[in-house]
């Protein structure tokens, strides 16, 4: 049976194990939470996703199990003490590590002015273009200039659906397209 009822029933490779197994239960589901919520679609690629899931993987399948492995010893009269200690520390750094992603996931990738960029949950505009991006039920805008209104400050209200706007952006002028000489 793999769960014995007593701590000195395991040894270091054993707790390692296990520690590993439920860790790697962890780690799947916050991935999910990752790609499909905080990071769904192109927001995972623009806004660094594959960082977010390397900060996981340095906290819960390295972090917990590797001091598990080190600091494990049947014959420890302080072993279920050592072992509190380290899923305390694991628990606390993962529970950072995943505020931490949710509050600087990406929001929308818009088109604005002559590029694409990423906006942010914790950036100035984040919350009021997440908002947008929910009323509009997309996560893909295009930022529509008012003319009228000459001032430099992005305005939330002003994003429109990529979908409808994007025969605008083949007409934009970038500095990136060659001309022939």
């Amino acid at each position: 049976m793999l769960l014995k009822k007593e701590l000195t029933d395991y040894n270091r490779y054993q707790a390692f194990t296990i520690h590993m197994a439920i860790s790697l239960v962890i780690f799947f589901i916050i991935l999910v939470c990752i790609t499909q919520f905080w990071y769904p679609g192109i927001l995972f690629d623009t806004g660094n996703g594959w960082k977010a899931i390397g900060m996981i993987v340095g906290i819960d399948l390295i972090l917990g199990p590797l001091l598990t492995l080190i600091v494990f010893n049947p014959q420890k009269n302080s072993l279920k003490f050592d072992l509190s200690i380290i899923a305390l520390i694991q628990t606390a750094a993962l529970i950072y590590g995943t505020w931490t992603i949710q509050q600087t996931r990406p929001v929308a990738l818009a088109f604005i002015n002559s590029y694409f960029t990423t906006i942010f949950a914790n950036s100035e505009l984040g919350t009021a273009v997440e908002l947008r991006a929910q009323a509009l039920g997309t996560n893909q805008l295009f930022y529509v200039f008012d003319n009228s209104k000459l001032d430099a400050t992005v305005n939330a209200s002003q994003f429109e659906p990529y979908s409808s706007n994007s025969d605008k952006v083949l007409k934009v002028k970038s500095p990136y397209i060659q001309t022939s000489c």
